[in-house]
């Protein structure tokens, strides 16, 4: 009799584990047929169904528009290319005139080529 309780037992620890996970199948097929049924309502009446994954955040400064990027682009190449050309002139080593050669080497200067002469227009 202590066996065939045993084995009842164990029959009936079956039947419940299997009763247990078909309820839990059919509930799960409840769901999902509740969201298909859903999502074709959705569908019929052209509504997207969409879940927000992180709601939107106002950027703490405002962004420049394009324009604006590109005068502040041009100012600073200008400036930029104006110092580089002042600075290109100032590092020059090259003596101009019979003057520069006179003052910096302290020695008489010889020969020198004429500056060309600009043309003046004629009205």
């Amino acid at each position: 009799m202590a066996r065939e309780l045993g084995e009842d037992a164990y029959t009936q620890d079956s039947l419940l584990s299997t009763q247990k996970a078909a309820l839990e199948n059919y509930l799960l097929f409840v769901k999902k047929r509740e969201e298909a049924r859903v999502d074709d309502a959705l569908d019929q009446r052209g509504i997207v169904n969409v879940a927000i994954a992180e709601h939107p955040v106002a950027p703490p400064l405002p962004a420049l528009s394009a324009w604006a990027l590109l005068f502040i682009a041009f100012v600073i190449a200008g400036a930029s290319g104006t110092t580089a050309a002042f600075a290109a002139d100032y590092l020059d080593p090259a003596f101009r005139t019979p003057d520069e050669v006179l003052a910096y080497l302290d020695a008489p200067v010889l020969a020198s080529l004429p500056r060309p002469e600009r043309k003046q227009l004629t009205a």
